[in-house]
């Protein structure tokens, strides 16, 4: 008999761990897109450090990089390294971080756009905010939150040309004594930056 309940406990948790994503995937966005831009033209766009606003210190640096990832995939667009953005940005004193520290917290005016469009041949400028990169628990399980806050800069005009603030929730999970969870939110953030670059307008 207990051979027989510890088989059925034993495909209980198999099939769990293989479909133990419960509930609906969530997702909230606002965009804005100027109707007067015509992307197509926007061929090269430069996307600096993100600000971290979650408990994650690496949070930004993650979503960055597969953001850059996302969008290079895409196929529309170039982006230089970021190394060469940020000798770009401390060769105009726009750093306000530590050396180092792959953060901007600059104001992107006019003036400093026209520097860095000319400087790294950019039509656009990529700014964001991180600020969930979560496992949100509860009594019934958890599920990945990840939400962002980006927006693009005509690099002649300094205005904004695009902006979204989305917000990207998994599947609930099971509990963690099942061992399973964390790696999820590196998966959600991966969605979300995929939803965010489709809304731009590339046709």
């Amino acid at each position: 008999m207990r051979s027989m309940k510890s088989r059925i406990l034993l495909s209980m948790v198999s099939f769990l761990m293989l479909f133990g994503y419960i509930g609906c995937v969530a997702t909230k966005s606002k965009v804005y897109i100027n109707p007067n831009v015509n992307f197509r033209f926007v061929k090269k766009v430069g996307v600096l450090p993100f600000e971290n606003f979650t408990n994650d210190r690496f949070a930004h640096k993650k979503v960055r990089d597969i953001f850059v990832t996302t969008l290079l995939a895409s196929e529309m667009v170039e982006v230089p390294e970021l190394g060469e953005l940020l000798q770009v940005i401390n060769n105009i004193n726009l750093a306000a971080s530590a050396p180092g520290q792959e953060t901007f917290k600059g104001t992107i005016t006019k003036e400093v756009a026209k520097e860095l469009g000319q400087a790294l041949k950019i039509q656009g400028i990529v700014l964001g905010n991180v600020e969930e990169y979560r496992i949100v628990r509860s009594g019934s399980g958890s599920y990945p939150e990840v939400s962002l806050s980006l927006r693009m800069i005509d690099a002649k005009t300094g205005s904004i040309i695009w902006a979204i603030s989305h917000t990207e929730k998994g599947n609930r999970i099971l509990p963690s004594i099942l061992g399973i969870g964390e790696g999820t939110v590196t998966e959600t953030a991966i969605k979300a930056c995929k939803k965010i670059v489709e809304t731009l307008i590339y046709k």
